[in-house]
């Protein structure tokens, strides 16, 4: 009886909310599954660590979840930003392309300028980013679409239990703990729960549809919820779910004194929503019920 080959799937960015979430998925289901963290990446410095990695386990498939995604990050170190948002995805797109694997590698919202109001932008809308963090992400997706083993996935705004330190993780623990919150009415997206993510990309495999994906939305996709609201609303299906709305108060991006002024009116929709239901049939609403459950959990453990 011939034995049945497992599917191998690289993981770069273990340590991170979606890397970890990916990971999970991917655990549950019969894949060989490697990670590396960013330390071991060493995104910068020594990208050939990295390289012969892939080229001795040769995956059939590669996800990039490693990124700097800190816009006053990006913006104080901005050299740094454009080898680990940019140069460091177009190696990893070359050396997939030299071993015939698949590539995922994640882009975001803030690619477009959001300077519109109830705007949400498709596949179809032209780029035009407004800070170092969105023009790295850009910059990044130009230089592996040469490649046509290469699926760019562009993000809104995310959350799970996973994505720990995160704008919706920490508000909501201040919440649980019973503490008064401040959150954006001026900050907008189509919020995303991660796990919409990792069962998407593994429905993708499963049904051996990477390719014609590809062909299909010209190497660029986005996956977002149906929502489109500002962070406040969010939080206050949160606080009404837990009986907290007296905790949350309304606020400007500028009260919170950031460095950079962000993109405010974002979100995203997909012009291939037709095809991206026959991948996978999960509706992409919002979650709030069972990330609340789970955050709690969390807490409490």
């Amino acid at each position: 009886m011939k034995k049945f080959k497992k599917k191998k799937i690289l993981i770069l960015g273990s340590n991170g909310g979606l890397g970890r979430e990916i990971i999970n998925r991917f655990n549950e289901s019969k894949f060989d599954v490697f990670t590396t963290n960013r330390n071991f990446a060493d995104v910068e410095k020594n990208f050939n660590k990295v390289e012969n990695f892939i080229n001795k386990i040769k995956p059939n498939l590669i996800i990039n979840c490693i990124a700097m995604s800190t816009i006053d990050e990006c913006e104080e170190y901005q050299v740094r930003a454009f080898n680990v948002n940019s140069f460091f995805p177009r190696e990893i797109a070359r050396v997939a392309n030299k071993v015939h694997s698949k590539f995922i590698h994640f882009s975001t919202e803030c690619v477009f300028q959001g300077n519109k109001f109830k705007k949400i932008y498709g596949e179809f809308d032209h780029p035009n980013p407004t800070t170092i963090y969105g023009r790295t992400k850009l910059y990044g997706e130009i230089l592996i679409k040469k490649y046509p083993n290469t699926l760019v996935i562009r993000l809104p705004v995310l959350y799970g239990s996973t994505q720990k330190n995160q704008i919706f993780d920490r508000l909501l623990t201040r919440l649980l703990k019973g503490k008064k919150i401040r959150a954006s009415s001026d900050i907008i997206s189509t919020p995303l729960y991660n796990k919409d993510i990792s069962n998407f990309i593994l429905k993708l495999i499963q049904k051996n549809k990477f390719y014609f994906l590809v062909k299909k939305c010209n190497g660029v996709i986005h996956l977002s919820s149906k929502e489109h609201m500002s962070i406040l609303n969010f939080m206050k299906k949160i606080g009404k779910i837990i009986k907290k709305t007296k905790l949350i108060k309304s606020a400007k991006d500028k009260d919170f004194k950031p460095k950079v002024l962000k993109p405010k009116y974002l979100g995203l929709k997909s012009n291939y929503q037709n095809i991206t239901k026959k991948i996978c049939s999960y509706t992409f609403k919002l979650e709030i019920k069972e990330y609340i459950k789970q955050a709690t959990y969390s807490i409490k453990g």
